[in-house]
């Protein structure tokens, strides 16, 4: 009877349980790189039971991609990543990866659809967001996350994906530094909690 409580916590996933916390949707190509090597989507267990996540999918209503086997404990974060070599390099071995199979979800750089699937085919979770998400006061050119370092972060992981949720992130230990201002760039805070939470 145990093991089949156990089973079931692993399988059973309702929207709610794991949310789309943090995506990377258009990196600093001169100090992170190309899109295709160097986007990344973040998910986050906010369930009260651990997550099997085989099978589950990430699309943007074009691409499709399938994750394979990984368990993601309560209020844990795993990284989809591009590409994984790439990642590492950038950010280091010590963030938790899901190995995927299929084509990878291009985010836009303008605006998105993303939709998380369980692997019944069930909707998770649903981001639409837009390169003016973030806007600072005043600015009319584009978002921190628009190509200028920082990722855009869920601010409450259990409420609507509105443009009201999502921000740059800010406080990332800014690994890189802007070639033409000398001004660090941060990469978000992948596998971490958001710096706007």
């Amino acid at each position: 009877m145990l093991f089949y409580s156990i089973l079931i916590s692993l399988v059973m996933v309702v929207p709610g349980d794991l949310v789309i916390s943090e995506i990377m949707y258009n990196p600093d190509g001169p100090t992170l790189g190309i899109d295709d090597q160097y986007e990344w989507i973040e998910l986050c267990n906010i369930g009260a039971a651990p997550l099997q996540l085989d099978g589950m999918m990430l699309s943007d209503g074009g691409n499709q991609l399938f994750l394979e086997s990984y368990t993601l404990e309560p209020m844990f974060r795993v990284i989809v990543a591009a590409d994984g070599v790439s990642f590492t390099e950038a950010y280091g071995t010590g963030i938790a990866i899901v190995p995927w199979d299929g084509i990878w979800t291009k985010l836009s750089n303008s605006s998105d659809t993303l939709l998380l699937y369980s692997s019944s085919g069930g909707v998770l979770d649903e981001l639409i967001y837009s390169d003016t998400w973030g806007l600072a006061d005043g600015d009319t050119t584009r978002s921190e996350a628009d190509g200028r370092g920082s990722s855009l972060e869920k601010i409450i992981l259990g409420a609507d994906n509105t443009e009201g949720n999502w921000a740059p992130s800010i406080d990332w230990a800014c690994p890189g530094t802007d070639p033409e201002t000398g001004d660090p760039v941060c990469w978000g805070t992948p596998g971490y909690v958001n710096s706007v939470e």
